[in-house]
């Protein structure tokens, strides 16, 4: 018996209404969610396995797979490969402004934080890149698109755009460690800052459902972020999108004295 066994028990107890008004499945999802995002499942509580599950809530295999599955897709809980299902700490907080590294903003020690490389190309700069980069439109540029995860969770996904004109070198210099730091060092840029952050909400799209694992058109928070060399140069036009149940974003004063800012890396 898992730690969380009493509790589900008590989710379990009420009558569920009529399949007719809401599909059971649903029912058990909507009680879980308030569960964990109350408090009464706590972060990384380990949830007994499906069978179990089905058997607490008096439902088939199927019905409990796919409760398990939707709060899966909107970042309530994680599947860990070959440990089980937890409950996903509830929100991670990051903040866009301090240190050097991602895994700085996210101040999670211990945490296992993994980037995927999804995409890199050049291509010619849009009409929104080329103003937030100071270049004419048809410039060229670098576009890099990664995938961030915490413990195998995803929960930042970025689209990079930088000059090519500033970071002619920028696929030999990334291809050792897959750095953005390293591109910058690469070509004489020894520090930078984050000279603005905007945050918008919206709904994932297909692409960036899929990537974090939620549901098509599930809340997200979006990012717009410039980052500039220390003579004011815009060297990377961010564009990041993180799932709004799985994140808490801390916007803190700029310090004039700090470079080598949040995501960049």
């Amino acid at each position: 018996m898992t730690d969380t066994e009493p509790l589900l028990l008590t989710l379990a107890a009420p009558a569920f209404d009529a399949r007719s008004l809401r599909p059971i499945w649903k029912q058990i999802a909507d009680r879980l969610h308030a569960a964990c995002v109350d408090g009464r499942l706590l972060g990384d509580a380990r949830l007994p396995g499906e069978n179990r599950m089905a058997e607490i809530f008096g439902v088939t295999r199927v019905t409990m797979r796919r409760a398990l599955a939707r709060l899966q897709q909107e970042g309530v809980l994680q599947a860990r490969k070959g440990v089980g299902i937890f409950v996903r700490p509830m929100p991670l907080r990051y903040r866009l402004d301090h240190g050097n590294r991602f895994a700085d903003g996210l101040n999670l020690p211990g945490a296992k934080i993994g980037a995927t490389t999804l995409t890199l190309e050049r291509a010619q700069a849009e009409a929104e890149e080329a103003e937030a980069l100071h270049i004419a439109p048809g410039d060229a540029v670098v576009r890099l698109t990664r995938l961030r995860a915490v413990d195998d969770a995803p929960v930042y996904l970025s689209r990079k755009t930088f000059p090519v004109a500033t970071l002619p070198e920028f696929e030999a210099a990334y291809a050792a460690r897959s750095s953005v730091r390293d591109v910058f060092q690469a070509h004489g840029i020894a520090s930078y800052q984050r000279v603005q952050t905007r945050v918008s909400g919206g709904f994932a799209s297909d692409a960036e459902a899929a990537a974090l694992r939620l549901s098509p058109r599930m809340p997200v928070l979006r990012t717009v972020a410039l980052n500039a060399a220390p003579d004011g140069r815009i060297i990377e036009y961010n564009l990041g999108t993180w799932p709004l149940t799985a994140v808490e974003l801390v916007l803190t004063p700029l310090d004039p004295s700090q470079t080598g800012h949040s995501d960049a890396d």
